[in-house]
């Protein structure tokens, strides 16, 4: 039976129910369901808009749609920060904000502002129904006041349905305001029921999927999760040592690997600690390598030179081997550094080539021979390949500061699917939606509730939880 066969009762009520809501825990079917929507509404000659908020949810509804067979021309998928800074170039007079070339995300709450204003103008609006049949909006638990406001004003315009689940909502830290469930969300899109399975564990540990669905009342009310018979290992917190082991014994070859940590410097430092072996993932807008192209940018050349090592040494193992804090230090004080080793030469020459003549080519090309040194290795890879991408445009384009080559480069990023890696570290916020065979929490006892569930609900085949003891008490439970 073909996936959308199988669903088709699902889709058939979210069609028939729209505008509507659909709640689904995690490894149920969502992603599937969006696909196996959007593909009956391209059989009817029908186009949709498929929104939602991270890089990695488009890649991964992306990957969906051609396992459903839909066409490219067929669907949109884009999230909705770019889909409204879209919007409001194409009509910067109805949306009330002139806005630059690249997008400036520090004010992505204007251009949620401006983008609700232009949806409500009847220009947008006709433009909107004439160009979709039905517009899906993903994780919905994830979007912000402002965002749900540019939702409700495409609902007048096109059909709409949203899916999410108020267990995965991992967006209110700071000054966010996420919608409330219960009273935003449920008020515009009524609850429409659909059947679901765990599916993502059907096939390779069926009862952890059906574990996973059991305790999440549990999250919801605050209790503690009991590992006790649980169908995943758990490895009791003994420092560095227990993370090691457990990551380095995750088989090789059995499918791809996810080490959870709570911030990018958890990640960081396991990764470093793993040998490059697992690769850190990045948000899209990751302030160590905006930080670093300011760096280049702004910075005289022995504080340039001196930058360039340690970024090198902050992203891959091996370099401060060759290049420790004494190099750096005489980089710093516009000294060149020496070497009697014929395999440094290159490497070291190029560095001090910042000093006499620094450019985003030459920093480029430094980085490029350290990643040649003997036992180098890097780990923080999306950030390195970022940095050394913006270099590039930044080269080839002197009229581009490396700051807004990076623009460049991330904005190409929303559009495009991310490059796999088999072994990742990464956060639950970043790995939300995403999906391994073999999942390690690294501190199970730091997790919120939202963030041990999105956690623990990422592996299909098994979860290994690091902690102080079986019985995990979130961290907004503990009094």
């Amino acid at each position: 039976m073909r996936p959308e066969d199988q669903l088709s009762p699902s889709v058939r009520a979210v069609l028939d129910g729209l505008p509507c809501s659909v709640t689904l825990p995690a490894g149920t079917g969502k992603t599937e369901l969006i696909a196996a929507v959007v593909s009956e509404v391209s059989k009817q000659d029908g186009t949709a808009l498929v929104l939602t908020h991270t890089h990695a949810g488009v890649d991964a509804l992306r990957r969906r749609m051609r396992k459903f067979g839909v066409a490219k021309d067929r669907v949109v998928v884009r999230t909705i920060d770019a889909w409204c800074f879209d919007l409001i170039r194409h009509f910067p007079q109805l949306a009330g904000l002139e806005v630059p070339e690249a997008p400036v995300w520090a004010n992505s709450c204007a251009y949620h502002q401006a983008a609700a204003r232009a949806v409500g103008t009847h220009a947008v609006r006709r433009m909107l129904s004439v160009s979709y049949q039905v517009v899906l909006v993903d994780e919905y638990q994830d979007c912000l006041i402002d965002q749900h406001n540019v939702i409700l004003g495409i609902v007048g315009a096109v059909p709409t349905a949203v899916f999410g689940d108020p267990l995965q909502g991992l967006f209110d830290f700071g000054t966010n305001r996420p919608v409330q469930w219960g009273s935003d969300v449920l008020a515009a899109f009524p609850d429409m029921a659909v059947d679901y399975r765990p599916w993502r564990w059907q096939h390779d540990n069926s009862e952890l999927g059906d574990w996973l669905l059991s305790i999440r009342e549990a999250l919801q009310t605050g209790q503690p999760v009991d590992l006790v018979g649980a169908p995943v290992k758990w490895i009791q917190a003994d420092g560095l040592q227990a993370q090691n082991s457990v990551c380095f014994g995750v088989p090789i070859d059995d499918g791809s690997v996810a080490a959870l940590g709570r911030f990018r410097p958890d990640c960081v430092t396991v990764a470093s600690r793993l040998q490059g072996t697992y690769a850190v993932m990045e948000a899209l807008d990751e302030k160590a390598t905006a930080t670093f192209c300011a760096l280049v940018d702004h910075s005289g050349p022995p504080a340039l030179a001196s930058g360039v090592v340690q970024f090198a040494v902050n992203c891959a193992t091996g370099v401060a081997v060759h290049l420790p804090a004494a190099s750096r230090t005489r980089l710093a004080s516009s000294k060149p550094i020496g070497t009697r080793k014929p395999e440094l030469q290159a490497t070291f020459d190029a560095v001090n080539k910042i000093l006499s003549s620094p450019s985003p080519g030459t920093v480029r090309a430094a980085l490029e021979t350290i990643t040649r040194l003997p036992g180098v290795t890097v780990y923080c890879r999306e950030a390195w390949r970022e940095a050394l991408a913006a270099l590039q445009h930044a080269t080839l384009d002197p009229r581009l500061s490396v700051v807004e080559a990076l623009a460049k480069v991330r904005n190409h990023a929303r559009t495009t699917e991310r490059r796999s890696e088999s072994r990742i570290v990464t956060r639950p916020l970043l790995a939300k939606g995403l999906e391994y065979k073999h999942v390690v929490l690294l501190d199970a006892d730091q997790y919120t509730a939202v963030e041990l569930y999105v956690a623990l609900t990422r592996g299909s085949k098994s979860v290994t939880v690091i902690s102080k003891s079986p019985q995990i008490t979130p961290r907004d439970s503990r009094r």
